[in-house]
């Protein structure tokens, strides 16, 4: 019987291989990393802090907090399901990147990225804007599945995760606003 999350998983592992993609696909990969994301998000924190820029901070502040949200979700989600990465549980895989974590489900790049980056796109509402924002998120998931450390179905539940995450905190951005004002002016 045929299983297509790894059908899929071979076509864009092995089918849309070429020289242009193996170079620029591992360092594709990396941009949508938690941390990357949490040390984009506290710099610019800080930065807005430092130059006095309010609306920034509180946007800079809602991307961190779906963030953390969304990776909370993932984390745990990944320790209950603990499915096996691809390059684990299947043959001929072409991996591209190093990869510690065995755990597949869901997608933590994807999740990451769709959190931080739709958090923009609910808060700016731009066309222009949300088109490039989508592909980037786009681009972080066909990433993930290029380089061989995750099934299509981790990629869906990494964006559904980061989206759901990304419109929580955007729902309630006057009551969050509200909240890391109060802890500012408690701390400073």
């Amino acid at each position: 019987m045929p299983n297509i999350n790894v059908d899929l998983f071979h076509f864009f592992n092995h089918n849309l291989q070429n020289s242009f993609l193996d170079l620029t696909m591992p360092y594709v990969t990396h941009a949508g990393g938690f941390v990357s994301l949490f040390v984009i998000c506290v710099l610019v924190i800080i930065l807005s802090i430092i130059f006095k820029k309010k609306n920034i901070r509180n946007v800079a502040c809602l991307c961190l907090l779906a963030l953390l949200i969304a990776d909370g979700i993932a984390l745990l989600l990944k320790n209950f399901v603990a499915e096996p990465r691809p390059f684990i549980s299947l043959d001929n895989v072409r991996l591209l990147i190093l990869e510690d974590d065995p755990m597949s489900f869901p997608s933590g790049h994807t999740t990451s990225t769709c959190a931080v980056l739709f958090t923009l796109i609910f808060k700016y509402k731009d066309k222009l804007l949300t088109f490039l924002l989508v592909f980037c998120c786009f681009l972080i998931g066909f990433s993930r599945l290029y380089v061989g450390v995750h099934y299509p179905f981790d990629i869906i539940a990494g964006a559904v995760i980061g989206i759901l995450s990304a419109y929580f905190v955007y729902s309630f951005e006057d009551e969050i606003t509200l909240l890391f004002n109060r802890i500012k002016t408690s701390l400073f």
